[in-house]
């Protein structure tokens, strides 16, 4: 009895040493990162990993490709759709195929039928809402060059519709489409030898320098823990509000003694700040001073609410009514572009920001699609 007592307890050790092997070899592949996730490969199916490895974006898919400016086509039931980097849908899998055109669009087909698709819902000639930019009337879509330049070429009954690509943005301005004074340029990302594409600020970097909002240091280099000063805040909110506004101040070079003159004047004609607000300009923003000057953009102001301002207020930890820049900070939350810095969404006002920080912050005003409900 004792010998067989100790042989099945042999047998269930090898057992479950064969189990753990077994559900070792097969964890999923991982396939390289992009913007802090990479692709997940197992049994045929695909998903995304996080920096850890873990999977944080189910094995579900077909094929998928690297995400790109926070966006990742992936292919589910022989159907194309667009995720972001927390797996929610902006374009449903419902497509035989998705190609990104440029300025968050995206060359469609439906069975024999094709369009241009908006990642971004916006309205319609009924009030509704839709996707279809172009809609699905079409025998073909498709980009060549049309006298020298890019142009996106639509064909139906043998007639083509030549429109070209550079007149899409203001087609997308006359159309409401949000953002549409941020549009998502098609191959302008940038190579900074200081960020790594598993870090989490990837992404962050990438949309912020596409969207032309912050640039390098200079060397090569982003520099993303360096701490922001005043004047670079005010930089960035000015950029934000001349894009928003749609006049040419980010178009223009710095003009003045010191430096970021222009970028504060530009600040006070426009309400963000008050004359004499800020007398430093060269030391550390807090991060509560942040919030207040950039809730002051007009972005700032309009944004809607995507979580319940009373819910945010009962929740951040270290943040109260009355303190300074209480209602920015959570206003800020309240409409998807501060997360706090853990899981408790701790704000930490007094602390200084970083260029990583910033770069998610702006692209989150300038983005909608990335704005976090954050329950």
């Amino acid at each position: 009895m004792r010998r067989s007592g100790k042989l099945r307890a042999l047998a269930a050790l090898v057992l479950a040493l064969a189990m753990t092997l077994s559900c070792a070899l097969a964890a999923p592949t991982i396939y390289g990162y992009q913007e802090g996730l990479a692709k997940a490969g197992e049994n045929g199916l695909w998903g995304f990993a996080d920096a850890t490895g873990a999977v944080v974006i189910p094995i579900q898919y077909q094929s998928v490709l690297d995400f790109t400016l926070g966006t990742a086509l992936v292919r589910k039931d022989n159907k194309m759709g667009l995720i972001r980097q927390d797996g929610l849908y902006l374009l449903q899998p419902e497509y035989d195929t998705l190609e990104h055109l440029n300025y968050g669009l995206y060359l469609a087909q439906k069975g024999d039928q094709w369009g241009v698709v908006s990642m971004l819902a916006f309205p319609d000639e009924q009030g509704d809402l839709t996707q279809e930019f172009f809609p699905f009337l079409y025998d073909a879509v498709r980009t060549e060059k049309v006298d020298g330049l890019d142009a996106l070429i639509l064909t139906a009954d043998g007639a083509d519709t030549v429109v070209p690509i550079t007149a899409l943005k203001d087609q997308m301005v006359e159309r409401q489409v949000p953002s549409a004074q941020f549009p998502l340029i098609k191959g302008r990302l940038p190579s900074f030898s200081d960020v790594s594409p598993r870090d989490w600020f990837s992404v962050w970097v990438d949309l912020a320098y596409n969207l032309s909002l912050m640039q390098g240091v200079g060397e090569d280099r982003f520099a993303p823990h360096q701490t922001l000063s005043v004047a670079e805040a005010l930089k960035l909110a000015a950029f934000l509000e001349s894009q928003a506004t749609g006049d040419t101040f980010h178009l223009q070079p710095a003009t003045g003694s010191p430096w970021y003159r222009s970028s504060v004047t530009y600040c006070e004609a426009s309400g963000i700040i008050a004359v004499g607000e800020f007398t430093d300009f060269e030391r550390p923003v807090t991060r509560a001073e942040m919030a207040y000057i950039f809730s002051r953009t007009s972005l700032g102001r309009s944004l809607p609410e995507l979580n319940s301002l009373n819910r945010v207020k009962a929740t951040v930890p270290d943040v109260a009514a009355g303190d300074y820049a209480a209602e920015a900070i959570f206003g800020l939350y309240a409409k998807g572009i501060l997360t706090g810095s853990d899981g408790d969404l701790t704000f930490r006002p007094g602390d200084s920001l970083t260029r990583a920080e910033a770069a998610a912050i702006v692209s989150r005003m300038a983005r909608p699609e990335q704005r976090v409900t954050l329950w």
